[in-house]
């Protein structure tokens, strides 16, 4: 017999009493599991271990599964800004108990990461937990039944309500951002794309899947709307990979996740800033608060940036170092 909470950690902690049934658990064991406490039992024909987090116990109070902006969270994918916590229930779902659920339910664990997502994608981050706003319900068909939780949508889902739900440039960086994180293929989205006939198909251009955090999306589409050019993810003559290029003469690194994993990248992104000095080539580092809270700023310390920097290069009679 399996471990329950071997088996509920396999799962994403929450699961339908039903689905571990299937899994190989008798009824008596499940009631065991609960009697002893060893599990809780949120609602009627649910089990959740004690590492289960406050959002999936709302999602399964109101009778619904995570999903949009949030479900992309769990996979590590960019979700934007909004905080409220997004809900999917199928279209053909009677009721909804989101009413008598709870709004507020006092649960201090982490948020909990899709089981399916990489040692090396979880490492140093943190699933962003839902504000205490009333939750956003999407009614939706589930794209792809096989891969969808019994407490969260499919990678598929997810993407397709949240591109329906996000500004344009959100959107684009959450199509960049699944594709970098690999939780989708580019075919997978473009067929999502096609199937979805109101979606701008501005949404993918010559960045997508080049970016590799959504605040760099949002960066290098912002700088190439106002008019500089911009080249996505450069080498520079073998000594380092950079974010990408400004009109040809200045680099820019965007500290997307707002930390380091450790000392050594901590070093390694220092180290890019100098050898970019070395060829005589400024390195810009604007961080996510920059990019999401002051961009004004952050484009007018780019645009001087690139200016002085143009001037010394035409001074030199150098040429741009890309392009």
């Amino acid at each position: 017999m399996p471990d329950i909470l071997t088996e509920l950690a396999r799962l994403g902690h929450v699961a339908r009493a039903q689905t571990l049934r299937a899994r190989g658990f008798s009824e008596t064991a499940l009631r065991a599991a609960v009697t002893s406490g060893v599990v809780g039992r949120p609602r009627h024909g649910w089990l959740a271990s004690p590492l289960a987090d406050r959002d999936q116990l709302r999602a399964i109070a109101a009778g619904a599964r995570i999903g949009c902006h949030s479900a992309l969270r769990r996979f590590g994918v960019w979700s934007g800004i909004d905080d409220c916590l997004h809900l999917q229930v199928p279209r053909t779902a009677s009721r909804l108990a989101l009413a008598s659920a709870p709004q507020l339910i006092e649960v201090g664990n982490p948020g909990v990461w899709h089981p399916s997502l990489r040692e090396s994608t979880r490492r140093g981050r943190d699933v962003r937990l839902a504000s205490d706003a009333a939750p956003r319900v999407h009614w939706a068909r589930e794209f792809a039944p096989r891969q969808a939780l019994d407490w969260i949508v499919s990678p598929q889902s997810a993407l397709v309500a949240a591109l329906r739900c996000m500004d344009a440039e959100h959107a684009s960086a959450a199509i960049d951002s699944v594709l970098h994180e690999r939780i989708l293929s580019r075919r997978q989205v473009d067929a999502l794309m096609a199937s979805l006939p109101n979606c701008s198909a501005s949404l993918i251009d010559r960045f997508t899947g080049r970016p590799e955090s959504g605040v760099e999306s949002l960066f290098v589409r912002r700088m190439s709307r106002a008019g500089f050019r911009i080249e996505s993810q450069v080498d520079l003559a073998g000594f380092g990979r950079y974010d990408g290029v400004v009109d040809g003469c200045v680099l820019f690194e965007v500290d997307g996740r707002g930390f380091h994993s450790g000392s050594d990248e901590f070093l390694a992104d220092r180290d890019r800033t100098l050898i970019g000095q070395v060829f005589g080539v400024p390195v810009v580092r604007p961080s996510a608060r920059h990019v999401l809270e002051d961009w004004e700023m952050t484009l007018a310390a780019v645009a001087r940036t690139v200016e002085d920097a143009a001037i010394v290069r035409r001074h030199r009679g150098l040429p741009d170092v890309f392009g």
